[in-house]
């Protein structure tokens, strides 16, 4: 998760179903981020993008005012974070950020590049199961995973923010 301002000056807080509102600057950057993703980005954007994922729908250089998320998952109110070789040492910065978004009802997986290359599956199965985990204590979605383990969003809208 990248931050535009880390002091957060500026920047006008999240909606509270962290729908974007926010500076200008910060949706900037997350456009100019997804022009140029990091290979793990690639991949991961190629495993998650058009509801591949059981029908859940992700969003890529999210947002989340002060930060930018990798990847969002509206419904499941999920944060996925793939950390590289820049985030070696920046443990701190991470759990402050972790804790930010947690305080806002998020929840956030993070994962090495290395464990992506090397068992995308497992990285996959481990989003999609706290997808199911996140929606299943959420009255409106009740009944919308199918017996094949497939998500179906209500009609009309069918995602917050």
């Amino acid at each position: 998760m990248n931050a535009v301002n880390p002091a957060g000056e500026g920047l006008r807080e999240p909606n509270e179903d962290h729908s974007v509102n926010t500076d200008p600057r910060l949706l900037g950057f997350a456009r100019r981020m997804r022009r140029t993703p990091s290979p793990a980005e690639k991949l991961a954007w190629r495993l998650l993008r058009g509801h591949r994922l059981a029908g859940f729908r992700f969003r890529r250089q999210h947002p989340v005012a002060p930060y930018i998320a990798d990847f969002y998952c509206a419904v499941a109110r999920l944060v996925v974070e793939l950390d590289g070789d820049t985030h070696v040492g920046q443990e701190e910065n991470d759990r402050v950020r972790t804790l930010f978004l947690e305080s806002r009802g998020l929840k956030v997986l993070r994962f090495w590049n290395a464990e992506l290359f090397e068992d995308s599956d497992t990285v996959i199965e481990n989003i999609y199961r706290e997808c199911v985990r996140r929606i299943g204590s959420e009255p409106r979605f009740t009944g919308r995973i199918t017996e094949w383990g497939q998500f179906t969003p209500p009609a009309g809208n069918s995602e917050p923010g």
